[in-house]
């Protein structure tokens, strides 16, 4: 369904890194994540990170689990659904701030004052980005899910230590 993930985002001269690290990790599991790109603007710093292969939708798992808690499934339909790409990706902003609170606030242009996180995510085939979208914010009725796809879960063999999880199929 998800071939890739890219994620890019900017630590500004008044920013701590680390924080912006947490950002990140608090809405993507950044352990699937490699740090591909890194260079400096001046005095900012970009800093991009990729996740491919079957990993891609494992590394989407804290999201679309907020999506739902935060039940703005509808939000991020909108927002999803408006990114989307002539390339067929699907690209969106996150409010830097907001994620480093464990929230989703999606950012319209990148209207975060110290930038946003940008996030786009490459489906498998070009065609399949309705697949996606459903997947991540599905349609929904009162504000509840009309169908849900399940979350992956990290195998077994793959679990990190004192974690529960189950078997993907």
């Amino acid at each position: 369904m998800i071939s890739r993930v890219v994620l890019t985002t900017y630590v500004y001269p008044t920013e701590d890194e680390e924080k912006v690290m947490r950002a990140l990790e608090n809405l993507f599991e950044m352990d699937l994540f490699e740090k591909v790109g890194e260079e400096k603007l001046g005095d900012v710093k970009r800093i991009e990170f990729e996740c491919k292969g079957p990993q891609a939708r494992l590394s989407l798992g804290k999201i679309y689990e907020l999506l739902r808690e935060q039940e703005i499934l509808d939000a991020a339909r909108r927002v999803l659904k408006e990114g989307v790409t002539a390339e067929g990706s699907i690209l969106f902003h996150l409010n830097k701030q907001a994620a480093f609170a464990k929230a989703v606030s999606f950012s319209e242009g990148g209207e975060s004052p110290l930038g946003p996180i940008v996030v786009e995510i490459f489906p498998e085939n070009p065609d399949d980005v309705d697949k996606v979208i459903d997947w991540l914010a599905p349609e929904t009725i009162d504000g509840k899910p009309i169908y849900e796809v399940r979350k992956p879960r990290v195998p077994k063999h793959e679990e990190k230590e004192g974690e529960e999880g189950e078997e993907v199929g």
